[in-house]
């Protein structure tokens, strides 16, 4: 019998073994990875064969599709090192070929990649930061079960090169024994010494738990695996049918068998995946969700099974799993003779690998020349590469590339404090854990800045309501916004120019799950300040402002509440806080449950006397206490079943007694910039400053209901957000809020949704 799940669990890893160094050993030598390898942790890998470039095409070949407006490819930044580190792929076989943005969202979070998620995301039960899992759907069919009446599903394990046939998901038994059996590593990073043993154990591999998965085969055959998750992004989603056609008829004819269909099950003698197919090498090409740096699009991944062969000697390249960037077409072919045909890795399109020992190689800048591949003699130096005069200038080049890229490039001027153009150097100093995958951190600039271009001239006072900054993630060349909190009160809002940020790691977020790991003293890098909506020329003449926030999406709403009340004496911020764990508001046990007028059971208002609050709960209990009933705080806790409802939403917006007349203060002129909501569809939260507004100022305003959150959360509350023109605009109203207005039409006339 096999443990139940709560004896799955293993000890958290605390923050301290987290934030501990994460070596791997890259093709290079010596560069830091974000994964070891956790079967090989002294090893170098050999040398990969190469070829500088993909040889013209010999035949026709598709034309590159036209990307959609605004969504260019990025052929400027360089490619060698842009993979993102992991151990193991799990492809779940799902039979078809676009997901949602988030793959656990799908069928309502009821599928297996939500399954595997909440066991080896950030903060799940098995997660283990030296040891990342990485769950990715696929365009696979799945093997049909035994028994037609049973949902199940397979899963490819890469490059472990297993298949898993049968996972049925009439319980939980089977993803545990997947986890259990196949994903745990079988050596622990020697970073987890500190754990007790039980602990450890619960953290490795257990092959005992693989007898409760039959028909589990040995993959034998070639897959090619191309990015096409246009739910994600529409460049992706453009380019990978046309790719996956070029594939499958460019290795049918270099004499491969393409196979189409689903796996069939067995359970005898034959467990596996043969990969020749009547004296022909077996290959299959399947589109795969996200796997990070869509920009580089066609994003393909070639796993060459561990038994394939060149003849009579070994495949060069076999067991590996090599990544290319900005595959089109006309490269195709070339990837066929030269990657699966000859063993040479494509060295100007080459973003990394991961070899059977699970090291990540993210350079080809010791990549040998194909003439060498072969040679065993044993005078042969391997280093002779770095040794030439020529090499050290391409490493070195190579390096520059990696580090700088697109985010990088300086004028020939740089600036030293914080602007919109470049990326200036900040320190971490402090930081402050929140929850195994939540905290709050401060930066601060290595060159301070009398007055900081987000603060108005002689002034403490911040210069926009909303605004945020750009962090830039240096290992795969990808920047995300963050929104700064407000100053605590005792600190002042200059400060040294030091900014405090809330973050959460989540699944596969490659920005935060990069600043996780980061410790104090360690270097980020910050462009901005980029001023979001201007919340106060909305609100104009109007009072009120109700704040829906999902997790991390609070700060914004901190920001908009402080710049509210601080200029509005009359004004009433409702500030609607869902989390999903507790911690996140408070470290002590809830209060005992008590029935309110928001219906049971019902969302904690936060009070300023809360106890052990969170650093971010902690400012908002500041804010109430300096705002008293101007300011409501309420906190919905998902894990303890408490959800923000219609009910509880129709509540804070209008009230018991809904309003039927409009009021004399509601904007009705209807081609306003900042007061009509059709003008706001095709408009980005990050507007510049000024504009003008041509309504009377008697009467020029909006009530708010400013929706703050994750895609998923965002599209529930107000509707989805829409790709225009190669930014995010606002989109129409839809979700619950749209709902509403139709209920209450007094919302649509008074009351201005924006999504940020």
């Amino acid at each position: 019998m096999l443990p139940s799940r709560s004896l799955l669990r293993p000890l958290r890893l605390s923050q301290s073994l987290r934030r501990q160094c994460r070596e791997t050993t890259s093709i290079l030598g010596s560069r830091p990875s974000n994964v070891l390898a956790t079967r090989s942790f002294a090893s170098k890998p050999a040398p990969l064969p190469a070829v500088p470039t993909c040889p013209s095409p010999t035949c026709p070949c598709a034309a590159t599709p036209v990307m959609p407006e605004g969504l260019e490819i990025d052929h400027k930044t360089a490619l060698n090192g842009a993979i993102t580190g992991y151990a193991e792929h799990v492809l779940v076989c799902t039979g078809h070929s676009d997901w949602p943005s988030k793959i656990e969202e799908e069928n309502s979070g009821d599928n297996l990649a939500a399954d595997l998620k909440e066991l080896f995301g950030r903060g799940g039960d098995l997660s283990d930061p030296f040891h990342n899992v990485s769950v990715l759907n696929s365009s696979f069919p799945s093997t049909p079960p035994p028994r037609a009446e049973v949902q199940s599903s397979s899963v490819y394990l890469l490059p472990s090169f297993k298949y898993v046939p049968v996972l049925p998901r009439v319980s939980f038994a089977a993803v545990e024994a997947l986890a259990k059996g196949y994903l745990l590593p079988k050596k622990l990073h020697s970073a987890h010494d500190v754990l007790p043993p039980i602990h450890r154990d619960r953290l490795t591999r257990q092959e005992v738990y693989q007898q409760a998965l039959p028909g589990v085969q040995d993959v034998r055959d070639v897959l090619v695996l191309i990015c096409g998750h246009g739910g994600r992004d529409m460049r992706c989603g453009v380019m990978a049918p046309v790719l996956k056609t070029e594939f499958e008829e460019k290795m049918a004819a270099q004499g491969m068998e393409i196979a189409t269909g689903p796996r069939p099950l067995f359970t005898g003698e034959r467990a596996a995946i043969e990969g020749d197919v009547e004296g022909k090498t077996a290959a299959r090409v399947g589109l795969i969700s996200h796997i990070g740096g869509h920009k580089y699009a066609g994003n393909v991944i070639v796993y060459i099974p561990p038994t394939m062969k060149l003849g009579e000697e070994p495949h060069p390249l076999a067991g590996h799993g090599i990544w290319y960037g900005r595959v089109e077409p006309r490269h195709v072919e070339g990837i066929v003779k030269e990657t699966i045909g000859k063993g040479n890795i494509i060295a100007d399109m080459f973003r990394g690998a991961i070899n059977g020992d699970r090291q990540i190689l993210r350079s080809s800048a010791r990549c040998s020349p194909p003439a060498l591949r072969y040679s065993t003699s044993s005078t042969r130096r391997a280093p002779a590469p770095l040794q030439s005069k020529a090499l050290p200038t391409f490493v070195l080049a190579v390096c520059l590339l990696g580090v700088a890229g697109f985010y990088l490039a300086q004028p020939s001027s740089p600036q030293k404090t914080l602007n919109t153009k470049t990326f200036i150097p900040y320190t971490i100093t402090a930081r402050d854990a929140i929850s195994p995958t939540s905290f709050v951190f401060t930066v601060s600039p290595e060159h301070p800045d009398a007055q900081p271009p987000y603060l108005l001239p002689e002034s403490g006072t911040w210069r926009w309501p909303l605004w945020s900054v750009e962090f830039k993630q240096p290992e795969v060349q990808i920047a995300r916004h963050y929104t700064p909190l407000p100053p605590r009160e005792a600190a002042g809002a200059a400060d040294g120019g030091a900014l405090r940020f809330y973050v959460r790691a989540v699944g596969d977020g490659e920005m935060s799950n990069y600043l996780s790991r980061l410790g104090v003293g360690r270097q980020v890098w910050l462009r901005g300040p980029h001023p979001g909506f201007d919340i106060l020329k909305r609100l104009g003449v109007r009072r009120e402002v109700v704040f829906l926030a999902g997790g991390t999406g609070v700060v914004p709403g901190i920001q908009a509440a402080n710049a509210v009340l601080a200029a509005n004496e009359d004004a009433k911020v409702t500030l609607l806080w869902a989390v999903r764990k507790r911690e996140e508001m408070q470290s002590a046990k809830p209060p005992p449950p008590s029935r309110s007028w928001w219906a049971s059971p019902a969302p904690t208002e936060l009070q300023a006397d809360v106890q052990q609050p969170s650093p971010v709960a902690q400012q908002l209990c500041e804010l109430k206490e300096k705002y008293a009933d101007r300011l409501s705080v309420y906190v919905a806790v998902s894990e303890e079943g408490v959800r923000f409802d219609e009910k509880a939403i129709s509540k804070a917006l209008v009230g018991s007694s809904p309003r039927t007349k409009p009021d004399a203060a509601s904007s009705s002129f209807t081609a306003c910039q900042f007061h009509t909501q059709k003008t706001h569809e095709h408009a980005s939260e990050f507007e510049q400053p000024g504009g003008i507004c041509p309504c009377p100022p008697s009467n020029a305003g909006k009530n708010l209901f400013v929706v703050c959150g994750p895609e998923g959360f965002i599209s529930h509350y107000a509707g989805e957000k829409v790709w225009l023109g190669g930014r995010e605009t606002q989109g129409p109203v839809g979700g619950m809020a749209a709902r509403l207005q139709r209920q209450y039409p007094s919302l649509a006339r008074d009351w201005l949704v924006l999504k940020l």
